[in-house]
């Protein structure tokens, strides 16, 4: 009984300069990789994570991207997880959001997230302490435009008479919203205004389902995401001296920016060595069954949706489709269906 969790994966492009191909070869053989993962895996989405200023590239263009990928591939779920609203004009990334929809035939699904380091906020001209407002005037912003009708928009950060939005919706409501959140306020937050909770910090989903429940939100509309950074093979020992310097380059890029400043104790110096950030819990290291069972826990926790940064900045291609195979084959097939009345839909 239940239905199959979906499963995702998370690309941030990347390309140290440590390893660093030609932009466009890089990006090709990504890109070739996503056909296949359309083509001949059961693997449900592909989406793109946002960021900029960083040496590496991590991709700060993901709308751009989606539409790219939308033109190559005909099954798999396209998205961003996730794109950092208060960074773009709500109104322009309602326009983008609704062509890639259009591109991709009611496909894509936009992750979003607040963002938090200065310097991308002054880069883009923004500041960051109207993260919240601009965030919570976006959403509303995006909903009206989904909705294909005419409408018009006086708040605090967004003020215009008249407008319609084009193009219209392919589907009723437009793309689905899924809300990034650490913070209790945060999490209520995602739970008030969008369709979906992508869980970051294991442990946050009781926080979201509380709130859901303290909103009277239906159980149907309760979808829980849960998000890793993972290493899954047949040989996790030898994947991780494979990829580990690839991971730890990843990591490291987020201390540097006080993406883990708020954890206890913090995260602030960057790690030289990659099996302490392993012992440490920071990424899953697992074989097959070690994986499954990992998943199943996730499941019984109410996830109807797991998704995972797998391709570490910089790694070979072929070297990551030989996990993506193993993940394919030997992992996504054995997890458990949910049962969970959002999984129903």
């Amino acid at each position: 009984m239940g239905r199959p969790v979906t499963f995702g994966l998370i690309n941030t492009f990347g390309n140290p300069e440590e390893w660093r191909e030609p932009w466009p070869q890089r990006y090709a053989g990504i890109l070739e990789q996503i056909e296949w993962i359309d083509r001949e895996t059961s693997i449900d989405g592909v989406y793109v994570t946002e960021h900029h200023f960083y040496d590496d590239g991590y991709m700060p263009s993901t709308m751009v991207m989606c539409g790219a990928i939308a033109a190559r591939t005909s099954r798999v779920r396209i998205g961003t997880n996730l794109i950092q609203l208060p960074l773009h004009n709500a109104v322009r990334l309602a326009e983008d959001a609704l062509v890639v929809d259009a591109l991709s035939g009611g496909r894509l699904r936009l992750g979003l997230g607040m963002g938090y380091y200065h310097q991308e906020f002054d880069g883009m001209g923004q500041r960051l302490a109207e993260r919240v407002s601009r965030t919570e005037e976006g959403i509303a912003i995006l909903r009206k435009a989904f909705a294909g009708e005419p409408f018009e928009f006086h708040g605090k950060r967004y003020d215009f008479d008249t407008i319609r939005v084009t193009p219209g919706p392919v589907r009723e409501g437009g793309p689905e919203i899924w809300l990034g959140a650490f913070a209790p306020k945060a999490i209520e937050r995602a739970a008030r205004l969008a369709d979906g909770f992508l869980e970051f910090d294991l442990g946050t989903h009781r926080a979201y389902f509380d709130a859901c429940e303290a909103l009277g939100k239906p159980q149907g509309e309760q979808r829980l995401n849960v998000t890793y950074w993972a290493i899954i093979a047949e040989d996790p020992e030898k994947a991780f001296a494979e990829a580990g310097d690839h991971w730890l380059h990843l990591l490291n890029q987020y201390i540097q920016r006080d993406a883990y400043a708020a954890r206890t104790p913090p995260l602030t110096e960057p790690y030289t060595d990659a099996r302490k950030a392993l012992a440490d819990g920071l990424v899953m290291l697992a074989d097959g069954p070690t994986a499954v069972k990992t998943f199943n826990a996730d499941v019984d926790k109410g996830a109807i949706d797991i998704n995972l940064v797998t391709m570490m900045p910089g790694e070979p291609v072929d070297q990551v489709t030989e996990r993506l195979q193993y993940l394919n084959d030997h992992v996504i097939p054995h997890v458990k269906h949910t049962t969970h009345p959002a999984g129903e839909q």
